[in-house]
């Protein structure tokens, strides 16, 4: 079910006009290529009932529940409970008010100015002012920040409270994905209680503290965490359905990370919504009696791999394009997700309004060009294993994947893939799964090789500064001719959506092209539940469900 705009708060009335010429650019396009987010929720019988428990079983236990620091998708559904953003963002790309009741953007677009709502509290009952959001923008942009969300505030250049309610941010230069990046949940705001507390406030303690309608009230690493309801909580985002305090009186998410536990326990009633849903259970909960079944919305990147162009012999395009066109991609996604995700040609997914339609089509699955492309790069001879060798050494490239982000059964369909590209082209796709600290070290070395991964957000240019530019998280201190400073800057200077289609179209097809970066299918987020279950949703910003607050149970 997709997120409708409520229309009990003020919409931005203040916008100027090139934010709203923007805005009706990205409802148009979204319309165009379908639905933000595709749903088979039940149909409720009757009103929401306040009261009651609910139970998720998710796949992945969150790294770090700090939402500044998490780098991680499935981290955001179990935050997003009790972290929060000055502006939210609903499912036809427009932007609503959520903790700011409104803004205004200068006509140079360097300048926002943010009126925050009244009486909104953190759940330790501090007040939100102007002041405590300056000081979390300024944490994050600090220098010496090593917060995840820095990178999405590029532009930021200093905040100024000039009232308990007032924040006027000003921006170094135009940024088209600004407006994007406060409304992300890397930029939730926490109390000043947590902003002092010392280390990384990756654990859900008393000292991470939010604005959000539920609080911690118990985490147990490895099993489980639950929250509690704000009774006083009243200040819901501009798309949420409903008003005031949460439905439920508590949620609890149990890890679980096997899929068939999950959906056992799913049809045994011991959880009462799973996400995840292992594809070959899928007819369990799809139009079958008692459940619900549920996908979101494609808007960040492709599941692809983002092949390091610095490290031999992927630093020859030759050999970077015979890994992409050396093995049937489409028969391999068929196969393993019996169409429930659709292959991928570009870096974007196809709800996205900057989706490029024009690489459809154009690569992959060219075994002979591949082993032309080989042939030409050197790699003539085969070892005894049929695989390339030059100079008595096996053609090769690793893949180190970090195991706290593996999901979907992408691994399985990496070692698909390496077992064609030995079949066809003599490749040695080198698939390792690696720890989240290993793959760290990696990138702070920029030693990492294949780094397969999506990164979900509504915002190409923000996804696109992270992967392929010198600021980014993989080419940090880069050369310039490895990187995309340049198209990146173009895809944020300026709020027209044709001038930013045309950036970050190019973009799209650059690293496609010079395959750097090979999309293999658009994730979509699999939500199962008791038909019981009313409320379930999408964060379009995330591409990920939203947390509990407009869920509620049907007696």
């Amino acid at each position: 079910m997709p997120f409708p705009r409520a229309p009990r708060l003020p919409a931005a009335r203040r916008l100027a006009a090139p934010v709203a010429v923007a805005a009706l650019a990205l409802t148009l396009a979204a319309c165009s290529t379908g639905s933000a987010a595709s749903t088979g929720g039940a149909e409720p019988a009757g009103d929401p009932v306040a009261g009651g428990s609910l139970t998720w079983g998710v796949s992945v236990e969150p790294v770090c529940y700090n939402p500044q620091r998490s780098g991680q998708q499935n981290s955001y559904p179990i935050i997003r409970n009790y972290a929060e953003s000055l502006v939210g963002k609903a499912a036809d790309g427009s932007y609503t008010p959520w903790l700011a009741e409104e803004w205004e953007i200068s006509d140079d677009e360097t300048v926002y100015t943010f009126t925050l709502r009244d009486g909104v509290t953190f759940s330790d009952g501090t007040d939100l002012t102007a002041d405590v959001v300056k000081q979390n923008y300024d944490a994050i942009t600090a220098e010496d920040s090593t917060l995840n969300s820095r990178a999405a505030f590029a532009a930021y250049d200093n905040a100024e409270a000039t009232d308990d309610h007032t924040l006027v941010v000003t921006l170094a230069q135009p940024d088209a994905a600004f407006l994007d990046s406060v409304a992300s949940i890397g930029a939730s705001v926490l109390a000043p209680a947590s902003l002092k507390a010392d280390g990384d406030l990756c654990q859900p303690t008393d000292e991470l503290v939010g604005t959000g309608p539920f609080t911690v009230a118990d985490w147990t690493a490895g099993q489980e965490i639950s929250f509690d309801k704000r009774d006083d909580y009243d200040w819901a985002p501009g798309y949420a359905e409903h008003t005031g305090a949460a439905y439920l009186d508590d949620v609890t998410y149990r890890y679980l990370p096997e899929a068939t536990v999950r959906t056992g326990a799913l049809t045994a009633g011991q959880v009462d919504v799973i996400e995840n849903v292992q594809v070959t259970d899928t007819t369990v909960f799809q139009d079958a009696p008692g459940f619900q079944y549920l996908t979101g919305p494609t808007t960040g990147t492709a599941f692809s791999l983002n092949i390091n162009t610095r490290i031999a012999p992927a630093d020859d395009v030759r050999v970077r394009q015979a890994l992409r066109d050396g093995f049937d991609l489409d028969a391999l996604i068929e196969n393993q997700y019996l169409g429930t995700v659709e292959r991928a040609y570009s870096s974007l997914g196809p709800d996205s309004p900057y989706f490029d339609e024009d690489l459809v089509g154009s690569w992959g699955n060219d075994v002979d060009g591949a082993n032309a492309l080989l042939d030409e790069a050197g790699w003539t001879d085969r070892d005894d294993d049929g695989y390339r060798t030059k100079d008595g050494e096996r053609l090769t490239i690793e893949v180190g994947y970090p195991e706290p982000y593996v999901r979907d059964e992408r691994d399985v369909l990496l070692q698909a893939i390496k077992s064609q590209l030995k079949e066809n082209i003599g490749l040695n796709l080198d698939v390792q799964i690696i720890t989240g600290a290993l793959f760290s070290d990696q990138t702070a070395k920029g030693t990492w090789t294949v780094y397969p991964n999506t990164l979900p957000t509504a915002d190409p240019s923000n996804l696109f500064r992270s992967i392929f530019s010198s600021e980014g998280f993989l080419y940090t201190a880069a050369e310039a001719d490895l990187v995309l400073d340049d198209e990146v800057a173009a895809s944020r200077a300026s709020l027209d959506p044709a001038s930013r289609k045309e950036a970050l179209d190019e973009i799209q097809a650059t690293v496609v092209d010079d395959a750097r970066y090979v999309p293999l299918y658009h994730p979509v987020y699999t939500v199962a539940a008791k038909d019981t279950v009313h409320g379930l949703a999408f964060e379009p910003q995330l591409d990920s469900p939203a947390g509990s607050y407009d869920v509620w149970v049907q007696p």
